[in-house]
């Protein structure tokens, strides 16, 4: 199934933006915009306005949402706690961070990434917690709603690029990341695509400055990988994104930092070709829209400052329709399958009562003497058991007769003129049943009173006689006693 995912980069001027669709086959950009905030101001009403742009040109009702907010907003640090399990963490963070942050009349909105956790006896958990004030996160998820949009997730800026870097090298080499915004800035060093380390700061207007502040923080974020003991030593690069680099002079500020600082385009480092567009693609400008929305393609996880409701709600609003639609087929195959099996268990009732006619008729042909028929089957073993049982004790009083001689006694008494045909005959040690067929009724009584006469015969009984289906002969059956 193809997904469409907006990545939402806000900065304090502009805010840009990166569609991108996700199949099974493969990852492609569909479009990409930058748009200026009218006012200058990203919690001013130009904010509103730009998202609206956006909104109308690039987001459709199956399109997923990610945003990042300026880093400056936010306040981090790194905390060692004495266990391992998330929902304790998540409940002693407001109180561990207490002592760092703004007055506690602040309502502060805290997320964390676990940096490394040891199980065991003494288990414990270091982890990189964020927070940020309620009334400065505002304005942005504000905006946002009074636009339509309702993110997957809210993030910092600059994190989502420091995974999408971290994740495609080594997973125990240590990468730094910096993301340089013309007001602010982000360094992050992780291992993998793990956060160890995350600096937020406010980068002044002068570009000459900023590459002072850049600089400073980066020997700062060096040291405190030093001081780590867990950390080993960081590559000797640093990956640069964000357009505030713009004047600060590179070159000049490179030869005094231990790294080598390397600008990222990351759409060719994440294999996505660019499609034709009138815009022209800047990578410093759209690297953090395009992290975010791969990274949200990808599942990379990721500090989350926006939890909606329900997560299903938004799926069963966009595939309504499909539910609906898939839900109907579904009910006229069950109804079609419940009409089968019910068809087919009709069938085979009528099947089942035929056959037991059949052998009811069977039985009371071959043992015309039985009253009343309850089981016919287990009724005529049981009386074929019987008369094996006769026949090899032999009967009390009875003529033995070789089956040879039977049929010419019989056939001796049946004068010529009279048309019959015997077609069965079964002989036991009391009673011979035949079976046969001649032209009319008078000639069965004809042929019972001949039989009657026959030696060792003591009586003959017509036990059936019924006309055929062409009306022209009788079907007869004889129950002679020995």
């Amino acid at each position: 199934m193809s997904r469409k995912v907006l990545g939402l980069d806000i900065r304090s001027h502009r805010v840009c933006a990166v569609l991108v669709k996700s199949s099974l086959r493969e990852s492609r950009i569909l479009d990409w915009r930058v748009v200026p905030i009218a006012s200058g101001e990203a919690e001013g009403g130009g904010l509103a306005a730009a998202l609206e742009i956006v909104r109308a040109d690039m987001i459709g009702t199956d399109t997923d949402c990610a945003v990042c907010v300026p880093a400056a907003l936010f306040s981090c640090r790194n905390l060692q706690l004495p266990f391992t399990n998330t929902q304790k963490i998540r409940m002693v963070l407001p109180m561990e961070l207490e002592s760092h942050l703004p007055p506690a009349g602040a309502e502060q909105l805290i997320d964390f990434a676990v940096a490394d956790s040891r199980s065991g006896d003494a288990p414990q958990s270091e982890v990189v917690a964020a927070a940020v004030e309620r009334e400065r996160l505002t304005p942005f998820l504000e905006a946002l709603a009074q636009t339509g949009i309702d993110p997957e997730r809210v993030t910092i800026s600059g994190l989502p690029f420091a995974a999408a870097i971290g994740r495609r090298q080594g997973p125990e080499e240590v990468t730094l990341c910096a993301d340089i915004g013309e007001g602010f800035g982000a360094i992050a060093v992780l291992t993998g695509e793990r956060i160890r380390l995350l600096r937020c700061f406010a980068l002044p207007a002068a570009p000459d400055a900023r590459g002072q502040v850049l600089a400073t923080h980066v020997r700062t974020m060096l040291g405190a990988i030093q001081e780590h003991g867990d950390l080993p030593e960081p590559s000797a690069r640093l990956f640069l994104t964000g357009d505030g680099a713009a004047g600060m002079e590179l070159e000049r500020r490179v030869r005094s930092l231990p790294v080598e600082v390397q600008p990222v385009d990351l759409h060719p480092m994440l294999n996505l070709a660019l499609p034709e567009g009138e815009e022209e693609w800047d990578p410093a400008r759209m690297n953090g829209a395009l992290a975010l929305a791969m990274g949200e393609i990808e599942g990379l996880e990721s500090l989350n400052f926006h939890r909606s409701g329900f997560p299903g709600r938004k799926l069963i609003a966009r595939y309504r329709e499909s539910l609906v639609r898939t839900g109907a087929l579904a009910a006229a195959v069950l109804v079609l399958m419940l009409a089968s099996v019910l068809t087919q268990a009709f069938v085979l009732k009528r099947q089942a009562a035929g056959l037991d006619r059949q052998i009811a008729a069977v039985f009371k042909a071959t043992f015309p003497e039985a009253k009343s028929i309850v089981d016919p089957y287990r009724q005529m073993q049981a009386n074929l058991q019987e008369l094996r049982k006769s026949a090899a004790a032999g009967g009390d009083g009875g003529v033995n007769f070789h089956s040879i001689e039977v049929l010419k006694r019989i056939s001796e008494a049946i004068p010529d003129e009279i048309a019959v045909v015997f077609e069965r005959m079964v002989a036991g040690p009391e009673t011979i049943l035949i079976s046969g067929t001649t032209g009319g009724f008078n000639a069965v009584d004809e042929i019972k009173g001949h039989l009657e006469r026959v030696p060792g015969f003591k009586k003959v009984t017509i036990s059936s006689a019924n006309t055929d289906r062409t009306g022209k002969e009788v079907n007869f059956q004889l129950k002679v006693d020995l």
